[in-house]
């Protein structure tokens, strides 16, 4: 359709500290601080879990970011503040362990000493040393990168094609290397990572290379190509200071990544409601059912793996909503303004996954509503049967007459006479 923003609506009932954060922003920059904090957070939520399809999943999201040069992307780095203080904090500990005990290997050969624990892990790594830094870190890893090619260029070569990694981390399914090399092996289980990426159109194919690379389903896609103006630089231009203000939201997150390891020792799991789940199946189920009838079969497996980042997105949304406890309970229920603000994020990065693969080539893509509009009209159709099954869907009348010229240019239907069309059959 004609807007792929998010919805204006939802940044009015965010929970405060993501309100706080994207209020200075507007349009596309609003979106990008949007998703790339969430993105951010989804990697420092020690202990908090759900069960989704009766498996246990973690909050970590694998977001990426796709707009020309120089069009705003780059605010993305903000939001990399709000875990700094978490990653600075974890690897000071640990070069002081490791300190200490290279001292005392000095009268004690046979001392192992720790490796180097971080947070944020470079996307420049090899294969075998990704496998070591989520070895050791005790609650995951945070993988940020504003040019995609930086990991695409691991991704070419042997020593650091992390793929395979990518893929079941994402399900945190047990990851596993055996080298002859140095005679070893060893395996994690429940691999915990998050991605944050951005990078231009052109840089999307080398990274993903197909649709049907699994890696392509498990990514948050937020993708826009058209130009953007000028905007003023100079210091009026805004009375807020970005830095700062990320720097004390990060404060925040600090606070919170503290309180819930020290939770009694005790593991958070983040619940959906009755009405809720069925409200979510329903949604879901509609949307695949209409492009299996449609034969899109290949966007199947994008909107099964949203489900699962919608899913994601509630846990998210919930703790930072309730950031400000002392002690968090074994169970906390999403409320209804923070289940239906996730489930319109997802209605809406459905579509830019679509459009992203697009890039990848396949032929025309239909948004989600452009589908369900197109399989809720007849063989034969008239332009007044469009707008009532449009009206339906909410579509305005401008937007439908806007999408029959398109369907018409790209082929999918052909204009009969005036004001009376027929579907291409595929």
């Amino acid at each position: 359709m004609e807007n792929n923003l998010l919805p204006e609506s939802i940044y009015e009932t965010l929970p405060d500290l993501l309100k706080e954060l994207t209020t200075p922003f507007v349009g596309r920059e609003r979106d990008i601080v949007l998703l790339s904090s969430i993105g951010v957070i989804s990697s420092i939520l020690p202990k908090v879990f759900g069960i989704y399809d009766r498996s246990r999943f973690y909050s970590n999201l694998f977001t990426l970011i796709i707009a020309p040069p120089a069009s705003g992307k780059g605010m993305m780095n903000k939001s990399k503040v709000l875990v700094e203080k978490i990653h600075n904090y974890i690897k000071e500990i640990s070069l002081a362990e490791i300190e200490d005990c290279n001292a005392e290997k000095k009268g004690n050969k046979g001392i192992k000493c720790p490796e180097l624990k971080i947070k944020i892990l470079p996307g420049n790594v090899s294969s075998s040393k990704i496998y070591k830094h989520i070895q050791n870190s005790n609650y995951g890893l945070l993988i940020f990168e504003t040019e995609a090619d930086t990991i695409s260029t691991m991704l070419k070569n042997d020593w650091g094609n992390f793929s395979d990694v990518l893929r079941k981390a994402f399900h945190h399914e047990t990851i596993s290397i055996s080298r002859e090399i140095d005679d070893k092996y060893f395996e994690v289980p429940n691999p915990k990572l998050s991605l944050v990426i951005s990078g231009t159109p052109d840089q999307v194919k080398p990274l993903i290379q197909s649709k049907a690379n699994g890696l392509f389903s498990r990514f948050l896609f937020y993708y826009f190509n058209e130009p953007v103006g000028w905007k003023d630089v100079s210091p009026n231009g805004s009375t807020v200071d970005y830095n700062q203000f990320f720097s004390e939201a990060g404060e925040d997150m600090f606070r919170l990544y503290g309180k819930l390891i020290d939770n009694n020792q005790c593991e958070v799991e983040i619940k959906l409601s009755d009405t809720q789940w069925q409200t979510f199946n329903d949604t879901m189920s509609y949307v695949v059912d209409v492009f299996i009838k449609e034969k899109k079969l290949d966007i199947i497996p994008i909107i099964k793996r949203q489900g699962v980042m919608m899913f994601r997105i509630c846990m998210i949304l919930t703790i930072i909503r309730h950031k400000e406890n002392t002690i968090f309970e074994s169970s906390i229920t999403c409320n209804d303004e923070d289940f239906e603000t996730a489930l319109k994020i997802i209605k809406t990065t459905i579509d830019h996954s679509i459009q992203v693969s697009s890039l990848l080539g396949g032929g025309n893509n239909l948004s989600v509503k452009e589908t369900l509009l197109l399989s809720s009209l007849p063989q034969t159709f008239q332009r007044r049967e469009a707008i009532t099954a449009g009206e339906q869907l909410n579509i305005p009348k401008r937007t439908v007459d806007y999408t029959l010229r398109n369907w018409t240019k790209s082929k999918i239907i052909n204009k009969v006479s005036n004001g009376n069309y027929s579907k291409i059959k595929n």
